[in-house]
């Protein structure tokens, strides 16, 4: 039976990083092989047109597949990417946009993971980037470099 983290950790984990706070996004839903990650509207994190940033759009869909990973590893791994692509499918000009990561397949160390990108203005949700990420369950990197 593998010992897996309870909700309160994997909520520590995602605000002990500094880029997700620092954005100003919010963990909304983990469970599972499944974990959602909401993000307001902010100046800060568009590009010229005004609109969000597709670095800040593959950020969510990144972090959001690997925390939907982290659900299902054990205690002493954690997810990190290997590989990773999206395609913007939409223009994201909302009030919010939400990433909401599933887990497709898995095995001990790898896991399949989708996002897709949904751009939020009020009761519209449009689908605005798509992306498929694989993550290697591991050791925490510090150690791996010792």
């Amino acid at each position: 039976m593998i010992e897996k983290r309870n909700f309160d950790e994997l909520q520590t984990s995602f605000y002990n990083q500094p880029l997700m706070p620092y954005l100003g996004a919010k963990l909304a839903f983990i469970k599972d092989g499944k974990a959602n990650i909401e993000l307001d509207f902010d100046k800060k994190i568009t590009q010229h047109h005004g609109l969000f940033h597709g670095g800040v759009i593959g950020t969510i869909a990144d972090n959001s597949a690997g925390f939907a990973a982290m659900t299902l590893m054990p205690k002493d791994r954690e997810p990190l990417t290997i590989e990773f692509k999206i395609n913007f499918l939409n223009i994201a000009n909302g009030e919010k946009i939400i990433s909401e990561a599933v887990i497709l397949n898995y095995g001990k160390t790898i896991f399949h993971g989708e996002s897709k990108v949904f751009s939020i203005k009020g009761d519209k949700k449009k689908l605005a980037a798509t992306a498929l990420v694989t993550i290697k369950a591991t050791r925490r990197v510090k150690e791996i470099f010792t």
